[in-house]
């Protein structure tokens, strides 16, 4: 009995941070193209790399298997999965494909009080304006798109968003936007929060899908998005 507690203490003392950060730089390395289709990860050898201990590398090659960016049979090591490079670029299709509906269905429904923190990020991220604009232009861009997935009705549909988006921060690490990209972002971002303050669901829609088209044609690279 002692022994099967110390065992699961010590499974769950590894801090979700630290998986997260071993889920994220190995991930990087995917989308980077310096982990190649076909290769093999051997935890023990990422767990020198990273400098951490072995038990966070085998939870986030986990995460990575069950995220189908790796592969990985029952006692033997992930291979990471052919393709697994456009893995940001497929989560961006997704999102043109769910984010319009949901922006839709949120015009009109996002409270008073959401929409007065976008006004006031939207302020704050005018492009050039102060010298931390790129850093809240980051902010407006979470907030938005998480307040249509939040605010859409459908929670399947908002969960699904959410997931996509939890992959978006890593897109910033992978290929940071230049500035006038986020530029034009931002002008596209106003246009949907009009959208969705004035309740016109056919514009909300057409504006998000013009904003990811818009954002799939500047890609730093074949990908990242």
């Amino acid at each position: 009995m002692t022994v099967n507690r110390q065992r699961k203490t010590r499974r769950t003392a590894t801090p979700a941070s630290a998986v997260d950060a071993v889920y994220e730089a190995l991930l990087l390395q995917i989308v980077r193209g310096e982990l190649t289709g076909g290769t093999t990860l051997k935890s023990t050898q990422l767990a020198r790399d990273l400098n951490v201990s072995r038990t966070p590398v085998v939870q986030a090659l986990q995460r990575l298997a069950a995220d189908g960016i790796v592969t990985q049979r029952l006692n033997y090591r992930a291979v990471v999965r052919p393709g697994a490079e456009k893995w940001l670029v497929e989560i961006h299709q997704m999102r043109e494909l769910l984010e319009p509906h949901a922006a839709a269905l949120a015009a009109g429904n996002v409270p008073a009080e959401a929409l007065v923190e976008l006004e006031r990020l939207a302020q704050a991220a005018r492009p050039r304006r102060r010298g931390d604009w790129k850093k809240v232009a980051q902010e407006f861009d979470f907030a938005l798109h998480l307040a249509i997935a939040q605010h859409c009705g459908n929670y399947a549909l908002g969960e699904a968003i959410r997931k996509c988006w939890s992959f978006k921060r890593l897109s910033y690490l992978a290929a940071p936007e230049r500035p006038e990209t986020l530029e034009q972002s931002y002008g596209e971002h106003l246009a949907i929060v009009q959208a969705l303050r004035s309740g016109d669901a056919a514009t909300a829609r057409a504006a998000v899908q013009f904003h990811l088209r818009s954002a799939a044609s500047m890609r730093p690279t074949q990908t990242i998005v």
